[in-house]
């Protein structure tokens, strides 16, 4: 009886949680990969005005950045201009890219960096190499990766919509 009544909880805890309409597997969150060599300001960047597009569009992604030689600390310059454009990056720091990060990401973004062992997600890499420097001028760098980021948005949206049921 009490294992019954535990998994009507379950259900009903599952079932509050999702949109109506929507099902268990709707609630996926996919993950989309910014990496920069020192993950400190361009994959910042990109995954910062990610996060906020897809939040935007009510799109179940999340971002995340990585170095292939990371930083210790955030760029102070990308760090500075972000929180001028109201992006919280208090507790961001730069990381180490993984395997298992590559692996686990439905799209993986370099941004002007050689990606260790690239050919293990060959067909979900994209790359932007010619992102203008934060460091040189933040605005610039800033504009252009918000223009792919939302070129980004944009695909992923209209995947969304070609991939769910058409309701009648």
């Amino acid at each position: 009886m009490r294992f019954t009544s535990m998994r009507y909880l379950i259900l009903l805890t599952t079932m509050l949680f999702l949109p109506i309409g929507a099902s268990a597997q709707d609630a996926k969150t996919e993950t989309v990969l910014f990496v920069c060599e020192h993950g400190a300001a361009k994959s910042v960047i990109a995954a910062s005005y990610f996060d906020k597009l897809a939040k935007e569009r009510g799109l179940n992604y999340r971002a995340i950045f990585r170095g292939t030689n990371p930083d210790p600390a955030l760029n102070p310059v990308a760090e500075k201009g972000l929180n001028a454009d109201g992006m919280n990056t208090r507790g961001l720091k730069p990381q180490l890219v993984t395997s298992t990060d590559m692996e686990t990401a439905s799209t993986v973004v370099t941004l002007g960096c050689a990606l260790p062992n690239k050919e293990s997600v060959a067909g979900k890499v994209q790359e932007w190499n010619d992102v203008p420097s934060p460091s040189q001028d933040y605005q610039a760098a800033r504009d252009d990766i918000f223009k792919r980021v939302s070129r980004l948005v944009d695909d992923l949206a209209k995947k969304d919509r070609e991939a769910s049921p058409r309701r009648p």
